[in-house]
Order: C-alpha cells, then sequence, then structure tokens
C-alpha cells in the first residue's frame, strides 16, 4: 500500500484567497515559514480563471535588503517594470504621454537608459530610442519657478513625493491593464492588478521592519493621501509573511506596549488570510489511511498517531507519502503479525 500525494488540492483555499481579493484591497497572506505560501500563490498564478481576471506581479524585498532607504523603492519600481516588459505590456504605452510628464530631461534620459538597458533590439526597442532622439532635441526645461521647485521633491530618489518617470511609467502601464481595449481587431478585456510582495518572512528581523516602513511610506497616492489605495494604481497588494511570527519580532524591536495592529493596519483591509498546507496535508494522508486500511472510524481515537502528523515536518509527511509498505514489509514483521495491514500500523500508533 502507498499513500500518493502526486497533487495537492487546494481548491478550496484557491476560492477563499480569490474571495479576499475580490473584496478586499491590502491583504496579508499569513502562513508558517515553509507552510506552502509559495505553492498557494504558483497555484493562483497559473489557474486559468484567474489569469483570465487578473494580472499578477511579484517583488522580493530580500533581494535587495542591504539596500539604502532611499535606494528599496527605486529598485521595486525597476523589478516591476522589468516584469511590465517580459509580459509585453510597456509596447501599449503612449510614449509622448510618458515623456511629456518628465520634469527633468535628466529624469527623461533615465528612464529610457533604463528601458534600453534590458529591452531587446527590435520594434519596441526601435520606438522607445527614435522618440527619445525626438523629443530630446526640442527638450525646454524652462518651467515656472513653482513647478521647478516640485520636481525638487517629484525626482529625489526614496522621497514619499517622488514622481518620477519611472512611477509614471508604471502607473500609465497598470492603468492601461486596467482597461478594455481593442487590438488587431480582437478585444483585450481589461485585468486587476496585483503586486504580491513575497518572502517577508526570510528577511533578517534587523531589515524586516525598515523595508515595511519604506513600503508604508509609498504605499498611499502621495497625491490623493485620504483616499485609500496605491501609489501605482494596483487594484491588489499582497504582502506575504508569518502574521503571528511577525508580531513577537515587532515587540522584541519595539517593546511589549507597541500596538502591532495598529502598526500592521497600513497593510490590511481585513483579518489576515490565513494558510497552511499541512493541514491539508494531514487530512488527505488520513482520509487515504481511513479509506486503505478501513479504520475511518477508528481514526479519530488515535490521538498518539494524530499528534505525531501534526508535529511533522512537510518534508517527513512528504516521505510518508514515498513509502510503498507492500514491499518494505514484505518480511518477517508483516508475518508476524499475522499479516495484517491494520495491525501494523496499529503497531507502531
Amino acid at each position: 500500500m502507498k499513500i500518493t500525494l502526486d497533487s495537492i488540492n487546494i481548491s478550496g483555499k484557491l476560492n477563499d484567497f480569490a474571495q479576499y481579493l475580490e473584496t478586499t484591497d491590502r491583504i496579508i497572506l499569513s502562513a508558517k515559514f515553509g507552510d506552502g505560501k509559495t505553492y498557494l500563490l504558483n497555484k493562483l498564478r497559473n489557474d486559468e480563471v484567474m489569469k483570465d481576471k487578473y494580472e499578477f506581479f511579484t517583488i522580493y524585498p530580500v533581494n535587495y535588503s542591504v539596500a539604502k532607504n532611499e535606494d528599496v523603492f527605486e529598485y521595486i519600481k525597476r523589478d516591476i517594470i522589468v516584469q511590465l516588459h517580459k509580459k509585453k505590456l510597456l509596447e501599449n504605452i503612449d510614449l509622448n504621454a510618458l515623456f511629456a510628464s518628465v520634469l527633468t530631461s535628466d529624469d527623461f534620459t533615465s528612464v529610457v537608459s533604463f528601458l534600453l538597458s534590458f529591452v531587446p533590439m527590435g520594434e519596441f526597442y526601435n520606438k522607445v530610442y527614435h522618440k527619445f532622439l525626438e523629443i530630446k532635441n526640442k527638450y525646454d526645461e524652462k518651467k515656472h519657478t513653482a513647478d521647478k521647485y516640485l520636481s525638487q521633491f517629484a525626482n529625489t530618489a526614496g522621497c514619499i513625493y517622488e514622481e518620477d518617470g519611472y512611477t509614471t511609467l508604471i502607473r500609465m502601464a497598470i492603468e492601461w491593464i486596467s482597461q478594455d481595449h481593442s487590438l488587431n481587431g480582437k478585444v483585450k478585456k481589461a485585468k486587476k492588478p496585483v503586486l504580491i510582495i513575497e518572502d517577508l518572512d526570510r528577511l533578517d528581523p534587523k531589515h524586516l521592519f525598515r523595508i515595511l516602513n519604506v513600503v508604508s511610506a509609498h504605499i498611499d497616492d502621495s497625491k490623493q493621501p485620504d483616499i485609500v489605495g496605491n501609489k501605482f494604481g494596483f487594484n491588489n497588494i499582497v504582502l506575504v509573511m508569518d502574521y503571528d511570527v511577525t508580531k513577537h519580532i515587532f515587540h522584541h524591536f519595539y517593546g511589549a506596549q507597541a500596538c502591532y495592529e495598529g502598526y500592521m493596519s497600513k497593510f490590511l483591509s481585513r483579518e489576515p488570510f490565513r494558510y497552511s498546507i499541512k493541514s491539508i496535508m494531514i487530512r488527505d494522508i488520513e482520509a487515504q489511511l481511513g479509506e486503505k486500511l478501513g479504520i475511518h472510524e477508528l481514526l479519530p481515537y488515535l490521538k498518539h498517531f494524530r499528534e505525531k502528523l501534526a508535529g511533522s515536518s512537510l518534508r517527513d509527511l512528504y516521505k510518508l507519502t514515498q513509502i510503498d509498505t507492500d514491499d518494505y514489509f514484505n518480511g518477517f514483521e508483516y508475518s508476524y503479525f499475522g499479516g495484517s495491514m491494520q495491525h501494523l500500523y496499529l503497531y507502531f500508533i
């Protein structure tokens, strides 16, 4: 007998999380370290119904955890832009409108240089390059004094008021995704763009809240601070972490009297979405044991065995599914217990 878990059925949790996305703009996906958060998200991204409705973008702050505060958000923006390009979502941007919104020639040159640094030679590359040459030759920096004063903040890296070319590019792309379009005679339906901030529980504790503080400072639209939303126009922002463990770390850093729920309220619009693939694996393992050994009614009373399952790591649970007991127990021990597989399992229990 072998327990088979070639795939884990998490359709119920997937549907639950889809409802969260539908009704909640700021979400914390909470699960213990190594408890299947990425598995859930991969299923989510690859689900045909979800792909038809949402456009997912994922960033990993662990990649720039040692960067200075003012650089962190710059890395975030560049990561998003690279993903926009990979999804071929930059090609539909109105370059005239984009470049007209850029306040300084340095910012203008920076955005173009960045785009051309990773975009392969081709139609879009040529389009950006030729538009750059066209506008650069007649670019006029002579703006009103007040505009120049504001532009100092709008183009300062890390400033909460920054509205540089990178931010504008992302916002325009996100807005385009969120609308219906007709391309080459085909209708491209609007999608809801979702930003997923992954692997926060992999951050060193001393960097975790620093990164969260940077994200918090930029999560709102500085032009409309009183309106719930976010700077880039994403429909949802999802933080992936262990909400409860982060609470212990928070109190270690800020003291027992500090209000963790108040701090985290910036990042969630309702209670965290709690998830565990471990409980689903245990449920499936118990169901198969009950079916193959005929002990459905007995399982609830096998407390020691169930406690062992609950205390096992995901790796150990997976190993359990790889044991073929018909081959493994084909000797003395098996015959000693009368050849009864039920007796064999009860012996180990």
